[in-house]
């Protein structure tokens, strides 16, 4: 029988209103972060061997993955959560047995940071900081995902990847572009650095879960991006909601993407895929449930 980790990948494609949808949340931890967790852990393994403890800095999904994979695989897991996560993904990291750190969504500079605080639990539990916006391992372990988006579509004109830790834009983006000339759109919340790197004008009103707001990621390719397209948290909660009564049940970061992906359709037709990239079980907010 296989380990669990090896479970991970081989998602589905399904077609809606002419866009073609990764489904990543079926794989074991509910996301496609599943994919850059295996990875990085795998790394780990290889260098270091199993055991020890990690930590990270998430705004939830890595966390749940990590914690599943990281505790199959011998690790103690500590995570560092933004404290306007889902609290279905931080309930769900403590009940796999990761010890969860709540703090405020400021930038990483900042000593209260999930970046800060990271650091300072790797120092003082000399556990092994993953650096998911820096680690390598990050873009490789995305890149089977382009592989499976290659055997089941010959064409593939645009790709619509909302920027988290650029791991997933950065190892489907580099493939695609690579092997078919592919558009790359990469989603950010309206107001980012990001967007403002790309000279866009919006208010921060709050982050997309699952994106990063506050920096550029060291993950990301921008030399990959062809254009950036921002939303905002409700747009964002709104678009899950409308995907979810055509039978696309993806969170927060999946109804930026369907936004994103119907204005690339109306742009410039052809082929558009994107990711469906974690449950709507994990956002009680899409769901109008009080937790």
């Amino acid at each position: 029988m296989p380990e669990i980790w090896e479970c991970v990948g081989n998602t589905p494609i399904v077609e809606v209103d002419g866009i073609f949808f990764k489904l990543e949340y079926l794989n074991p931890g509910g996301s496609h972060k599943d994919r850059m967790a295996v990875s990085m852990l795998l790394d780990l393994v290889d260098r270091k061997g199993r055991g020890g403890a990690i930590v990270e800095a998430t705004s939830g999904c890595t966390g749940v993955s990590l914690s599943l994979h990281g505790r199959v695989m011998g690790f103690d897991v500590y995570i560092a959560v933004k404290e306007d996560a889902s609290p279905v993904k931080v309930a769900l990291m403590r009940s796999l047995g990761a010890k969860v750190y709540t703090c405020p969504n400021l930038p990483p500079e900042d000593p209260r940071s999930i970046k800060s605080v990271a650091e300072r639990i790797a120092r003082e539990k000399g556990a092994t900081f993953m650096m998911q916006d820096s680690n390598p391992a990050n873009p490789r372990g995305q890149q089977k995902m382009g592989e499976e988006i290659l055997e089941n579509l010959k064409r593939v004109d645009v790709f619509v990847m909302g920027v988290g830790t650029g791991g997933t834009v950065t190892g489907v983006g580099r493939l695609l572009k690579k092997e078919l000339g592919t558009r790359i759109i990469a989603v950010t919340s309206r107001g980012s650095e990001l967007a403002k790197r790309f000279g866009l004008e919006g208010r921060f009103e709050g982050e997309v879960e699952g994106y990063d707001s506050y920096q550029i990621p060291k993950n990301l390719d921008l030399s990959l991006i062809d254009e950036i397209y921002q939303v905002s948290r409700e747009e964002a909660i709104e678009w899950a909601s409308k995907l979810a009564t055509k039978g696309v049940l993806g969170g927060m970061s999946t109804g930026a993407h369907y936004l994103a992906s119907l204005y690339a359709k109306r742009k410039y037709g052809g082929t558009v895929v994107t990711v469906a990239a974690d449950s709507i079980l994990f956002h009680p907010q899409i769901l109008n449930i009080r937790i």
